[in-house]
């Protein structure tokens, strides 16, 4: 869903980051009782904390980006949100290697990061 929403319109929803927080919150309270809020708060803060230094670096990566990695953190863990940051990286940096070299310059347009997150997130599944 938060893919469609960056193709359209480089954004991802703040009401959508709110649902999925919702969603890894009643997960963790599930799954571990009332540890699970704290649990919730460390899986949630250690992604902001980790890719904010990208995003004041270079904006390589826009503030939606990274609270959706946020929002996967708190559902599916640290070592599947880290396997899908570092596939995605690998996935966006073949992308802009080969439009680089078909268009014979540097790209230098906005990516929709998102893509990449879901399609490693998606092809970790596989794995």
């Amino acid at each position: 869903m938060a893919t469609v929403f960056d193709a359209r319109s480089y954004t991802i929803p703040n009401q959508l980051i709110v649902l999925g927080y919702l969603a890894g919150l009643i997960t963790n309270l599930t799954s571990q009782g009332i540890k699970g809020i704290a649990h919730f708060l460390i899986m949630a803060i250690w992604p902001i904390g980790l890719l904010m230094l990208l995003y004041i670096c270079g904006k390589s990566m826009g503030a939606g980006d990274i609270k959706l990695f946020s929002v996967m953190a708190t559902l599916v863990g640290v070592s599947a949100t880290l396997n899908t940051f570092i596939l995605s990286v690998i996935l966006a940096g073949i992308t802009i290697l080969v439009i680089s070299l078909y268009e014979g310059q540097l790209l230098r347009r906005k990516l929709h990061y998102s893509y990449y997150m879901t399609a490693a997130f998606f092809c970790l599944q596989w794995i």
